[in-house]
């Protein structure tokens, strides 16, 4: 089993205003992870507290410094601290603006599908579409990819589901990918005739050894 201290502590949060919600989620996560591999989770409030705001960061640091308590005495629990920066992260968003991110947001050129795939999905996370999030999502991916001929054959397809989405775009990234290799003459040439040399290359050593 690896030494708890060798276990690395989260990522300190960070409270950027367009990012507040989702950098707030990817820390609670990555602190649930480490209270686990640490065993922490067993001991006291206060010590989890302590170890909670250690690694949280000089800027959430000096908010939780800011913040006002029903008691005092919750500045040391831990369940307490947790929800008062839930309040204070998630409280912030501004869910109509956490929206106009997303929906401007479109693949750029030269930008790899998954790359452009995984914004989204960091993006959409702030938007508290509920159970809408997986068919607004494949909305996206429609809407923002930069292939015409890829989002045609999205279109074309009348129950279209993400998974067939993300199928569909990496499956035409990949096609043309090899295109632009076919097309490209010093490939086709490398492609065709490279193995050949080699083959006839080697013949030749051969027989060349077999005579000496």
């Amino acid at each position: 089993m690896a030494n708890k201290n060798s276990i690395q502590l989260p990522t300190p949060l960070k409270l950027k205003s367009s990012e507040i919600s989702a950098s707030w989620k990817r820390f609670r996560s990555q602190w649930g992870n480490y209270e686990l591999a640490t065993d922490l989770s067993g001991e006291s409030k206060e010590k989890r507290t302590a170890v909670l705001l250690t690694c949280i960061g000089n800027e959430a640091y000096d908010v939780f410094q800011s913040m006002v308590f029903a008691d005092e005495s919750h500045r040391a629990d831990i369940d307490q601290v947790i929800k008062a920066f839930e309040d204070y992260c998630v409280g912030e968003t501004n869910v109509t603006y956490e929206r106009y991110l997303l929906n401007k947001r479109v693949q750029e050129p030269n930008e790899p599908f998954d790359s452009f795939m995984t914004e989204l999905r960091r993006l959409i996370k702030s938007c508290e579409y509920g159970t809408l999030e997986e068919s607004i999502f494949k909305d996206r991916i429609v809407i923002g990819i930069n292939d015409d001929s890829t989002r045609r054959k999205l279109l074309q397809l009348r129950k279209l589901d993400l998974a067939g989405a993300v199928d569909v775009c990496r499956a035409s990234e990949t096609a043309s990918r090899y295109l632009r290799e076919i097309k490209n003459p010093e490939e086709v040439h490398r492609i065709s005739r490279g193995p050949v040399r080699q083959k006839f290359k080697t013949g030749m050593t051969s027989r060349q050894r077999g005579k000496s």
